[in-house]
């Protein structure tokens, strides 16, 4: 039995019975010679052999196999169980991996026998493509035993580290040379991001606010592109502008003519401008205007002036006088013979004394005028070119002419005239 052999005498009819007698139980797979049924022929010798069957545990992909066998030679274990092997399976014997070869020749008995078939995986790289069988356990096994070389910014798809699959398709990405300026840098290296946002992810490179890129984060990569990374700031500047305040009159029934009273005070407004301002890479490309705010009110100047008309009297070398109005101008005096000798006035007067020439916004025409030392007169014409409105010329003929230049103070005398300047101009002495 085995390597082993017993001789001994027996009256047993058959090998069975023998096999009883000597308490010997077959099992699954067991070779015996001759068999069971085999009837002994008395005072003949017989020899019974027994070959006991090992138990075998076959791994095969994600099949599992237990059997007994007599076979030693794995390859004839596995021609026993029907499986073939392709020459690109890797096979382990009781943890062993062999190869094919060594696995036809081995020299003992196995109890494990692990086989990984042979798997079809693709491999593109780029626009060449390769159709492998292999048994390794990665891709990164698969791209070495396809003789692939990979630089460190390619990527592969899946990882290197992933498990293959029958039918795996493994995509190897070759980096690009690119050339990439930011922050006043360049940097020249390979990328193996597909488009120019992968690409500057990879660089390290990050986009933030308002950044852009040229050309755009969604253009494809070509090799030796340049990336030109634009950084883009936004300020806020604001401008104040001053709202001068202007001076408004209101007429006041109840105050007296030339009189007046500041009602509301003046105020210069602030109105404030907003500006955006855009910078790319610190220089400024752009301003929009946001808009503006009154942060300060503008308030006018108010001044109520008097309309009620007052008469009052001033004794003349001529008489008591009636005057409804007062104020002080400079008088100088001329006569035809400065003129040339002409003695018609602007309304079609004689020039004589009692002519009086001034201001028709000021002073009426027509109307009457007292000025002391002058004597009684009436606003008939007009005078030259002056540095002030509050200045009056002082007619004569030409016998009885004076000089004037001096300030005096006139008297505009009744009757009121029909139209009369209410608001007078603010007093300014002539020049």
């Amino acid at each position: 039995m085995g390597d082993q052999a017993h001789t001994y005498n027996t009256s047993a009819q058959t090998v069975a019975d023998v096999l009883a007698e000597q308490h010997i139980t077959l099992t699954p797979g067991d070779m015996l010679d001759p068999s069971l049924a085999t009837t002994l022929v008395p005072l003949d010798s017989t020899t019974i052999r027994l070959i006991r069957a090992r138990p075998i545990h076959i791994i095969h992909g994600t099949e599992t196999r237990d059997l007994w066998t007599t076979l030693v030679n794995p390859s004839d274990i596995l021609k026993q169980s029907d499986i073939v092997l392709d020459p690109k399976d890797r096979i382990w014997l009781d943890g062993q991996s062999v190869s094919t070869g060594e696995f036809a020749l081995w020299p003992m008995s196995v109890q494990s026998i692990v086989i990984r078939p042979a798997m079809s995986v693709t491999i593109l790289d780029g626009t060449e493509e390769v159709s492998l069988s292999t048994a390794v356990d990665t891709v990164g096994e698969a791209l070495y035993e396809a003789g692939m070389t990979l630089f460190a910014a390619d990527t592969v798809t899946p990882d290197l580290s992933a498990s293959l699959t029958p039918n795996t398709r493994i995509t190897i990405t070759r980096a690009q040379p690119i050339t990439i300026l930011a922050d006043g840098q360049t940097i020249d290296a390979l990328y193996s991001g597909q488009t120019v946002g992968e690409a500057l992810a990879e660089g390290g490179v990050s986009l933030t606010g308002l950044d852009y890129s040229l050309p755009t984060e969604e253009s494809a990569v070509t090799p030796g592109m340049t990336i030109q990374i634009i950084r883009v700031t936004e300020e806020l500047i604001t401008e104040d502008e001053s709202l001068p305040f202007e001076t408004l009159y209101q007429a006041d029934a109840a105050r007296e003519l030339d009189t007046r009273a500041m009602i509301q005070a003046g105020q210069n407004g602030v109105r404030r401008h907003t500006m955006r301002i855009r910078y790319e890479n610190g220089q400024e490309i752009s301003r929009e205007y946001m808009g503006s705010e009154e942060i300060t009110p503008l308030q006018n100047h108010i001044v109520s002036y008097g309309t009620q008309i007052v008469l009052r009297t001033i004794d003349t070398p001529e008489g008591p006088r009636e005057y409804w109005r007062t104020f002080k101008v400079y008088a100088t005096s001329y006569h035809p013979a400065a003129l040339g000798g002409d003695n018609r006035t602007a309304i079609g007067m004689t020039l004589v004394k009692g002519v009086i020439g001034g201001d028709p916004k000021l002073i009426p025409w027509r109307t009457n005028l007292y000025v002391p030392e002058y004597g009684l007169g009436v606003m008939g014409d007009t005078g030259g070119p002056r540095g002030s409105r509050y200045w009056i010329d002082l007619g004569y003929s030409d016998e009885d002419y004076v000089s004037w230049h001096r300030y005096t103070e006139i008297y505009l005398l009744t009757p009121v005239p029909e139209e009369i300047p209410y608001l007078l101009p603010t007093w300014a002495a002539p020049h």
